[in-house]
């Protein structure tokens, strides 16, 4: 009868030992690897240059946040290397869309090299470069893909909203929200 009652003991506890590595397993997978939601200093100030990285609309929404927090601002979606004089960051949405492009008469290579030359002029005058992409998985595609890492590998600091957490940079700090409802505080936080 010993034996009986150890083996149903151990046979529980096996039970309530894998349930509960299952479950923290789960919880890690849940949990983004990333930075805090708000920043404890800014690493960024006004007068911002606010432009876009594939041409969506999802740079309108950062600029419409901009407005909201009254940060001070400049927005070109299609910033060239000279607009960056007299601003003190520079934020780049990324995002493509192939109507953006066409509307801005602009192919996808010329984007990512007007992109990168803004990048490489923003990092010569040792301006903050902020990343952001609100696009989730929505606006995930190989296009996309290459400008997130074209940008997101050259900014100061990253943001990203929604169901994106398979973004993650090795060298450059990475805010994640889960929504872009969220994402106020995080953007304000980078200038404030």
């Amino acid at each position: 009868m010993n034996n009986y009652i150890k083996n149903i003991v151990g046979f529980i506890l096996g039970i309530l030992i894998t349930t509960s590595i299952i479950m923290i397993i789960n919880d890690e997978e849940k949990t983004t690897p990333n930075q805090a939601t708000y920043l404890s200093q800014p690493i960024a100030s006004e007068k911002i240059l606010i432009t876009s990285a594939g041409q969506s609309t999802d740079t309108y929404i950062i600029k419409d946040v901009a407005n909201d927090l009254l940060l001070e601002n400049v927005f070109k979606p299609s910033a060239e290397s000279d607009d960056l004089d007299g601003v003190n960051s520079l934020v780049i949405v990324v995002a493509h869309s192939d109507i953006g492009e066409v509307l801005h008469n602009i192919d996808h290579e010329k984007e990512y090299e007007r992109v990168k030359d803004l990048i490489d002029e923003a990092q010569i005058n040792d301006l903050p470069i902020i990343g952001v992409y609100i696009g989730g998985k929505m606006r995930s595609n190989k296009k996309t893909d290459q400008l997130i890492e074209l940008v997101f590998s050259s900014s100061s600091y990253n943001l990203v909203a929604g169901q994106s957490n398979d973004i993650i940079t090795e060298d450059v700090p990475l805010i994640y929200v889960d929504d872009i409802q969220e994402i106020k505080g995080p953007f304000s936080s980078l200038f404030r």
